[in-house]
């Protein structure tokens, strides 16, 4: 695994790649992320992190909408439907737990859906911020609701 870090408007981004995919992005104090591996290897100028580090700077500034570099978390089967269903979120929208819930069949399944959405590896760029709770408030986020108030600022989301 190879990784560089970014900083952003939020805070410093850590991405690793498996040399074909982007596998993680994290946020600052993300509380599932709370140090770099000891067997990954920094490395600034490896390709796909080259590209995800550009797409991200492009994202911030209001010039990406969606983003191109090759994705691939880890996790459940589960897991991955719920972040292949967050992917279809677009820039500028919102959905529920519940939404989402129902999207990958299982509407009964709000709190694992939203235990799944806590998990993603790939924070932004497969947008787990733009899940809201039924009742609108922000709901939660792995990094602090204020960066997620912040991610749903620039995308004039709210």
């Amino acid at each position: 695994m190879f990784y560089d870090v970014i900083d952003s408007p939020i805070g410093t981004l850590t991405i690793a790649t498996d040399g074909a995919h982007i596998t993680e992005l994290h946020i600052e104090e993300d509380r599932y992320f709370t140090k770099t591996p000891t067997n990954w290897t920094r490395n600034t100028e490896h390709p796909l992190l080259l590209q995800a580090k550009q797409e991200l700077q492009e994202y911030f500034i209001g010039k990406r909408k969606t983003f191109d570099v090759p994705l691939r978390a880890q996790g459940t089967d589960f897991q991955k439907q719920v972040w292949k269903a967050l992917e279809t979120v677009p820039l500028g929208f919102t959905t529920t737990y519940s939404k989402i819930a129902a999207v990958v069949s299982k509407p009964k399944a709000v709190r694992a859906v939203g235990t799944a959405i806590g998990k993603n590896p790939i924070c932004i760029m497969v947008p787990c911020h733009r899940v809201l709770a039924t009742n609108g408030s922000l709901g939660g986020f792995v990094a602090g609701t204020e960066r997620k108030q912040s991610l749903l600022t620039l995308e004039h989301a709210i």
